[in-house]
């Protein structure tokens, strides 16, 4: 079995898979806190959380789970733009 892995932006990758192409999805997306100046933790607005999901939900199987981890702070932002 051959492990591949890709660094870039995770829409753009999802792009590249068929529909109903995963089991499940495990993602801890960046939580908008800002932690120590990071430019990866800036806020995230929720259509940026919505393009991602909309990925993510396209290419998993029916049926199939999704964790996503969010910040104690913003959490909320994930949770609506996943419910949309």
């Amino acid at each position: 079995m051959t492990t591949e892995y890709r660094i870039g932006d995770c829409v753009d990758i999802l792009k590249e898979f068929p529909e109903n192409h995963f089991d499940a999805c495990v993602t801890d997306p960046p939580y908008g806190l800002e932690f120590m100046g990071k430019e990866w933790d800036k806020l995230q607005t929720e259509a940026w959380h919505q393009a991602w999901a909309t990925e993510v939900l396209r290419v998993l199987k029916p049926g199939a789970h999704l964790l996503a981890f969010g910040g104690t702070r913003t959490w909320h932002r994930l949770a609506c733009a996943l419910e949309d």
